[in-house]
């Protein structure tokens, strides 16, 4: 490693001679080649050593030399910022270090000390057992490019081309160095991974990505487009990995240029194991084990409460050094032949404080039995309510949302439809431009109380718009699902809202879905440019090529590939324009995609369109 940044260049017969003493001219040099490979100021880090220093060097003297690089290497925006104090203490991350080793506490300055205990607390240091240093003792070449090794893996000295690191558990740094190892800012990274264990897997026998890799930064792997993040001025980019129960990920990253594409293989590819265990806790979440939709749980069953500590982007995480708990209170309501509520016979209470355990996590049963077993016939529901409230101890990692008195009610009540959930096939379909209706498809799902799929509901539907027409209602079958068709015969471009419900059930369950009606652009001017002006995406089909835009009323805009598309003010491919509209779209978040165009002339087929998307 040092050989290859110029730091170390043997001696004139290929050997290296490691178990050779320093010389404190050999220090010197070792040192300012270090500096500049680090990006230090080779004068901070030498200073009088050249005249002061001990000759052969021990290793008192080679850990202050260190201790200066990493001081003069690292600044706040650093992940480890080394600071020399006015009182010629050490300090890492703002704090001294805890450490301190016997014969040098006892012996050194305060300054030298310090020094070994700050490398010691970075992992650059390593004693030589029994809890001493041996600050006199004298310094190997092995020793020394152990160390300085060891040291630079702290700063932002990096080969040239790409690498990827892991400093934190769910991250990762990468890097980008030029060939004589300097930061190269503003690099377009694109980072993928996918569960070590399936490491085999990331590509296709044609070298191409896999659709089984997650993409970690843009919005294609294996290609370099718009959305790729860049490095900064120290050449890193770090990527906060996606929420994922897999204990360890492999991670690719390569850099090139707008638009290039990467296959297995390739030489710019790098990649890392990279463990998600371990991460640092910056809040909890709480979760039980009841199935979706469910408000209700059978007797004889059991809810599994799970308190865990979260992270970056949600994963999992570790209990701080201080540990972390949670006052845990349940509380058991009982009742025969009734509903259960809190002013019910209280059947069970109890209040605990609960450490997380190694792994973050604590984790408790709520059951109930019947309390009428053989009440056969009886046609009136018996039922236990729990509730439970969590709330952090102390500094505790917190909730987003406060956990108070979450309910689960035990039952052996007969199921009953409960909810509906509304779908439809596509997003969006062009309204009629005559007297015939056009026809659409919507996918209702009825479950009970217990999150199960409910059959034999009669499900009736109902649209705000105009020139709506059903034929009737529709029983669900064993799946839970009815499927529904209805025309509309209105011409124009609207937002429809259409509500699913229980016929003959007042009070009953209701769902919803939005769809869109779209029509062609109808203001003047539209074909042939819009003077720079974008308009919000509402859909988009890249199988039709088309997308629908808000212009007042939803309407239907075409591209082909003769046409030009630009992101965000850069020129991208067909393929990565279609990307970020499936992309931004399918998201679960609010962004509002907006797009524009110029120089359409739909009469000239050798005319092509610029499209303006901005994310």
């Amino acid at each position: 490693c040092l050989a290859y940044y110029g730091v170390t260049i043997g001696y004139g017969d290929g050997t290296f001679r490691p178990s050779r003493n320093v010389s404190r001219f050999e220090m010197v040099l070792f040192m300012e080649r270090s500096a500049r490979a680090a990006g230090a100021d080779p004068a901070d880090v030498v200073q009088d050593f050249a005249a002061t220093g001990s000759d052969p060097v021990n290793r008192a003297d080679m850990a202050l030399l260190i201790a200066r690089l990493l001081a003069s290497a690292t600044g706040n925006d650093s992940r480890v910022n080394v600071v020399l104090r006015s009182d010629g203490i050490f300090t890492v991350g703002g704090t001294e270090p805890d450490d301190a080793f016997i014969d040098s506490r006892r012996s050194q300055p305060v300054t030298k000390d310090s020094a070994a205990s700050a490398l010691f607390e970075l992992g650059v240091a390593k004693g030589t057992g029994g809890g001493n240093f041996s600050p006199e003792g004298h310094v190997t070449r092995g020793e020394m490019a152990a160390f300085i090794t060891r040291a630079l893996a702290h700063t932002t000295a990096r080969p040239e081309g790409v690498t990827v690191q892991q400093y934190l558990p769910g991250e990762v740094t990468v890097s980008v160095r030029n060939e004589v190892f300097a930061p190269v800012a503003n690099a377009a990274i694109d980072a993928f991974s996918i569960a070590s264990r399936d490491a085999h897997r990331a590509f296709r026998s044609d070298g191409s990505c896999s659709t089984l890799v997650n993409d970690q930064s843009g919005s294609r792997p294996c290609e370099i487009d718009v959305l790729d993040p860049v490095t900064g001025p120290d050449g890193d980019f770090t990527i906060g990995l996606g929420p994922t129960d897999e204990p360890e990920v492999t991670v690719w990253a390569w850099t090139g240029a707008l638009g290039d594409i990467v296959r297995s293989g390739d030489a710019r590819l790098v990649s890392v194991q990279v463990s998600t265990q371990g991460v640092e806790a910056t809040g909890a979440k709480v979760t039980n084990s009841l199935p979706e939709n469910a408000t209700h749980v059978r007797f004889g069953s059991t809810v599994t409460v799970t308190v865990q500590l979260v992270g970056v982007n949600g994963l999992r995480a570790v209990p701080p050094e201080d540990g972390a708990s949670y006052t845990i209170t349940t509380e058991a309501f009982r009742s025969t032949d009734a509903e259960a509520t809190p002013s019910s016979n209280l059947w069970q209470r109890s209040t605990e404080v609960v450490a997380v355990d190694d792994t973050g996590k604590i984790e408790f049963i709520l059951d109930g039995a019947d309390p009428e077993p053989n009440d056969t016939g009886d046609t009136v529901a018996d039922e236990i309510l729990w509730r439970y409230t969590v709330t952090p101890v102390g500094d505790s990692p917190e909730f987003d949302e406060s956990v108070v008195n979450v309910r689960v009610v035990f039952t052996d009540a007969d199921p009953m439809a409960t909810t509906i959930d509304l779908a439809t096939q596509v997003k969006y379909l062009r309204a009629a431009t005559g007297t015939r209706p056009v026809s659409n498809v919507v996918i209702a799902t009825v479950t009970d109380q217990y999150g199960q799929p409910f059959r034999g509901a009669t499900v009736e539907l109902a649209s705000d718009s105009g020139g709506f027409e059903v034929s009737g209602t529709v029983r669900t079958g064993s799946s839970g699902t009815a499927r529904i068709s209805y025309s509309r015969s209105g011409t124009g471009g609207i937002r429809e809202t259409l509500t699913a419900s229980l016929a003959g059930v007042s009070g009953g369950p209701t769902g919803t879905v939005d769809f869109l009606w779209a029509t062609d652009p109808e203001f003047f001017g539209f074909e042939e440019t819009t003077g720079g002006g974008t308009y919000q995406v509402l859909a988009a089909d890249a199988r039709r090529n088309e997308v629908v835009v808000d212009l007042g009323t939803p309407a239907v805009v075409a591209y082909d590939g003769n046409d030009r598309f630009r992101l965000d003010g850069n020129i991208v491919s067909l393929s990565l324009f279609e990307s970020v509209l499936a992309n931004e779209l399918d998201g679960d978040g609010a962004t509002i995609l907006l797009l524009g165009w110029s120089s359409r002339d739909p009469d000239d087929q050798a005319d092509r369109t610029d499209w303006y998307l901005v994310s």
